[in-house]
């Protein structure tokens, strides 16, 4: 079996286990089948060895748990709140749902992700082996592509688009899906000790991170109760706090650098959102509402448009 099948079955292997454990030898076994094929079983030496791959590739244990009579994954809350092998197992999970629901295909909708992933495994190689990449790329300010050399720190996924961490002349953000064309080099580089990636992003809401008019400090928000509920349920922020709730509204506190995209982020959600503190970020926002407002009034379109690709 290739590399990729065998590391396909250790994912369902440990999302089962984490999805449905407690859950016995027998289960398995019988859902390894059902999955896999009829003719492919799980013998209990092959379970065993699953286990010690799982462990050893993904740092994820699968123990068996007397008081819970069945196989779980230890140490579930860590792994909760580890970023990446939380998404490697959501990510999986989805994958063997939707593989073992083809006949409601047409009837699970998924949100398409620009071209670029082509380029995560050349960049995570690179990241593993310490090497610097040769990368061709289009930036929307340049009107033609350059080449460059590029030492990858991290990958960042944010709003449907993958984002590469990268020190050229300086460390800057690239998207994946503007790379033309990229490929490993015979130059080493090492990662600075202190770096750490999560720490890097901590204070901004997406993957801007600079801006001129702002440092991290403080921002506030007034929030309608309904928009409110959304935020309760998926924070803008980790630094998110509720100091305020009202039948009518809810005041969030945060602690970040409102750059670009945090800010394009308040005017997408509209009138349900007033900024309280700080004055300049309120101030900011008013004029791009006031400039959007304009652009409708001066755009001269209504029922005078004539439409050049779709009919009424």
């Amino acid at each position: 079996m290739s590399t990729a099948g065998l590391i396909n079955r250790y994912m369902w292997f440990v999302t089962t286990i984490y999805n449905r454990g407690p859950i016995s030898l027998e289960e398995i076994q019988h859902r390894y089948e059902s999955h896999f094929g009829r003719g492919e079983e799980l013998s209990e030496r092959q379970f065993h060895r699953y286990t010690d791959a799982v462990e050893e590739l993904f740092d994820i244990e699968i123990k068996y748990s007397r008081t819970q009579r069945g196989y779980v994954v230890a140490d579930r809350e860590g792994i909760d709140n580890m970023g990446m092998r939380k998404w490697l197992i959501q990510t999986f999970s989805v994958n063997n749902i939707l593989h073992e629901s083809q006949e409601l295909k047409n009837r699970i909708l998924l949100e398409d992700v620009p071209s670029g992933q082509q380029h995560l495994t050349t960049i995570v190689d690179a990241m593993r082996e310490g090497v610097a990449l040769s990368m061709t790329y289009h930036s929307f300010h340049r009107e033609e592509p350059s080449t460059f050399e590029v030492e990858p720190y991290c990958v960042k996924l944010f709003e449907q688009r993958w984002y590469m961490l990268g020190m050229s002349d300086k460390l800057r953000i690239y998207a994946l899906d503007r790379i033309k064309a990229l490929e490993p080099t015979e130059r080493k580089f090492k990662l600075p000790k202190k770096f750490d990636a999560e720490k890097f992003f901590a204070d901004h809401y997406g993957i801007i991170i600079g801006d001129e008019d702002f440092d991290v400090e403080p921002v506030a928000l007034k929030v309608d109760s309904w928009q409110s509920k959304y935020l309760r349920t998926l924070p803008l922020h980790h630094t998110q706090v509720e100091v305020e709730r009202t039948e009518d509204y809810s005041i969030f506190e945060y602690r970040l650098c409102p750059s670009f995209d945090f800010r394009q982020k308040l005017l997408s959600m509209g009138d349900s959102v007033g900024v309280l503190a700080p004055v300049l970020l309120k101030d900011i926002l008013r004029k791009k509402a006031k400039k959007t407002a304009n652009n409708n009034a001066s755009a001269g379109m209504g029922s005078g448009y004539k439409f050049k690709v779709y009919k009424k």
